[in-house]
């Protein structure tokens, strides 16, 4: 639940969102977050559950199968290889660009057919009442305090400030559900606060960006 409340969608809806409201500047802003999110968030929590399952090993047997579950991790790896890549400045053969480009383009539809056939096997009966009270606090709740910690504990304002609150307006990404199935736990619970937060964050938003647009300094 702490996973689902925190990780937003912030590849599939977010980088398109990003683009269309803050241009490249905002996208650029975006992007970085995400990999730092993506990468800090799922981190930690793979290390707390697996010295959690890891209970009662040795300490040597807890931390070796905590960094490997950690690093081979389906969204970890592929982060720390993209960065890892990107620093040698070497860039891609133009073959290599447009086999991932197209590879990419499938990203967002199958997401949406996994999450339909999720629901199916997982049922959704039983799962709404904390489904929704999760989609409330990811859509109000942790907007609310990233504005908070950010314009006036940090003072950050402008186009920063808008970036880092719309990404935490976010609704839940799959990349929680993504962890429930890894460990096997509230897979159907996630699965709904997707569909619920999702169907909801067309109202949300408005929201948010109408309270940003009042804000003298967010510009």
């Amino acid at each position: 639940r702490a996973i689902t409340l925190t990780f937003g969608n912030t590849v599939q809806l977010g980088i398109p969102l990003s683009a269309a409201l803050f241009g490249e500047a905002g996208l650029a802003l975006h992007i970085a977050l995400t990999s730092i999110h993506a990468l800090i968030l799922l981190s930690m929590a793979t290390v707390l559950v697996e010295r959690d399952l890891a209970h009662g090993a040795s300490l040597r047997t807890q931390l070796a199968a905590t960094v490997r579950n950690t690093v081979i991790h389906p969204v970890v790896l592929p982060v720390l290889a993209g960065m890892a890549w990107n620093l040698t400045g070497l860039g891609l053969h133009p073959l290599a660009d447009e086999v991932l480009s197209m590879l990419g383009a499938a990203v967002v539809p199958l997401c949406l057919v996994l999450i339909g056939v999720s629901l199916a096997c997982y049922g959704v009966g039983g799962h709404w009442r904390p489904a929704l009270g999760v989609s409330a606090a990811k859509l109000l709740l942790l907007p609310a305090l990233v504005l908070g910690v950010a314009h006036w504990g940090f003072g950050i304002a402008g186009l920063p400030l808008a970036v880092i609150v719309v990404m935490g307006a976010l609704p839940v990404g799959s990349n929680p559900l993504i962890f429930a199935q890894r460990y096997r736990v509230l897979e159907g619970e996630v699965t709904a606060a997707i569909v619920a937060s999702t169907v909801a964050f067309v109202v949300t938003l408005a929201g948010w960006l109408a309270l940003l647009g009042a804000l003298p300094s967010a510009g």
